[in-house]
């Protein structure tokens, strides 16, 4: 278990850029810490951090050794999760990446199930961008991703995939020509709320009003529309991409959720991706199971 204690420590450094830092999330001083990794250096034969005047960071060996520690970290936490999987307590930590276009709610409500029949499985969920993607799923900062058409390169992998179409969401009482396929200068007037900045459904949304050469009226740029719908007594319009279970909640608020035409915006995929040379816990192997099967059972 030494050489685990290491792992961690080297870690925890890499990430806080000092030994100081580090040692105050560690709950130790920073002279017994530096002693740590000194011998621990000396046993390796190498330096695994340079000494900078303010901070440390890795060396080119240290890297190497970084990249390492992180793969036997995640190695002995599957293990602990198959051993307690054996001994029927199912524990462990599933951590889950969303992108920033995709609604949580559906997300939530699958973890809440989960840890019913799993109550002593924890959760990390986080946000996560096109360009922080790849490293926290190759760092083992997250264990998987659900995200909205990844660029994918050779070291992610897609678990499971699933068509996704954008929709409006309307006040109920608005006039729609085509409930399948609503056009976007019909929604030139109206008050809207467009979904983050560098996402994908963003960039979709600005390369077809520029190709059609529209303006939309933005009233706010948001991650999620449905909070703010719910709060604001005005009525808007805005965009995204639903789970089965998000009809019922834009419905109970008083709005409808609208097909795009696809000739402008083209279907995509919601992905859950995942590194492919890293090992997930038992945790979250049962999880991304229970999401395919989900996401199976709507179609």
């Amino acid at each position: 278990m030494r050489h685990l204690q290491s792992f961690k420590y080297v870690k925890i450094i890499a990430e806080a850029g000092s030994i100081r830092g580090a040692a105050e999330s560690l709950t130790i001083s920073p002279s017994a810490l530096n002693r740590h990794i000194q011998t621990l250096e000396l046993d390796l034969g190498i330096q695994v951090f340079e000494r900078l005047t303010k901070g440390v960071r890795l060396s080119t060996e240290g890297e190497l050794f970084y990249q390492f520690a992180l793969r036997q970290l995640a190695g002995f936490e599957q293990l602990q999760s198959q051993i307690n999987d054996i001994k029927g307590l199912r524990t462990g930590v599933v951590r889950l990446g969303i992108g920033a276009d995709l609604s949580q709610k559906f997300i939530h409500a699958q973890i809440a199930e989960y840890q019913y029949d799993h109550p002593e499985v924890s959760f990390e969920v986080r946000t996560v961008t096109q360009d922080t993607l790849e490293t926290d799923l190759t760092t083992n900062q997250i264990d998987m991703a659900l995200f909205y058409q990844p660029m994918l390169g050779r070291t992610l992998q897609v678990i499971h995939a699933i068509e996704a179409h954008i929709h409006a969401v309307l006040p109920n009482g608005a006039p729609v020509k085509n409930k399948d396929a609503l056009m976007l200068y019909e929604l030139i007037d109206q008050s809207a709320l467009l979904p983050a900045q560098n996402t994908h459904l963003r960039m979709k949304i600005d390369a077809a009003c520029e190709k059609l050469g529209i303006t939309l009226r933005t009233k706010m740029e948001c991650a999620d529309p449905l909070p703010h719908l719910s709060a604001t007594h005005k009525s808007r319009v805005a965009f995204c991409l639903p789970f089965p279970d998000d009809f019922e909640e834009y419905s109970v608020r008083g709005y409808k959720l609208v097909p795009m035409a696809s000739k402008e915006l083209t279907i995509g995929y919601v992905t859950l991706v995942s590194a492919s040379q890293n090992m997930m816990s038992i945790a979250a192997q049962k999880f991304a199971e229970k999401l395919i099967a989900r996401f199976e059972g709507e179609a």
